[in-house]
């Protein structure tokens, strides 16, 4: 049953950035290393869980701390949508990336799908021909 979840993220991401394409007449408009940045603190966070979860091994909650840098990332997700409000701001609400950050809490596992989700959105942009 996970692996049936992990083919919903992916094609849920793959059909965002194939919205933001046809968005833009056919031309992504938003840039990989716009995205990426994005993707760079979801990975210091995941690297975070990541030891997290090792030193807890049964944990299936985030600690308080972790559960804050994770709402944390959509200040982030505002300060780069502010800076590039006609190229950021569509990809985030297409992707929805605020709403999945409030679903998380402190779920560990839903925190992982959004880590993967946020993987999968820079994948396909790529994939799709997103420029650097």
């Amino acid at each position: 049953m996970a692996e049936e979840k992990v083919k919903d993220i992916s094609q849920e991401a793959e059909n965002v950035i194939l919205r933001l394409k046809e968005d833009g007449g056919g031309k992504l408009v938003l840039t990989t290393s716009q995205i990426r940045k994005f993707l760079a603190s979801v990975n210091a966070l995941t690297n975070k869980v990541d030891v997290y979860h090792a030193q807890n091994p049964g944990a299936v909650e985030l600690s308080p701390t972790l559960a804050s840098a994770v709402k944390y990332l959509k200040v982030q997700l505002a300060y780069q949508a502010g800076r590039e409000p006609k190229k950021v701001k569509p990809f985030v609400e297409t992707a929805r990336l605020k709403e999945r950050i409030d679903g998380i809490g402190t779920d560990l596992r839903a925190y992982e799908d959004f880590a993967h989700y946020v993987e999968a959105l820079v994948a396909y942009h790529k994939f799709y021909g997103g420029e650097d």
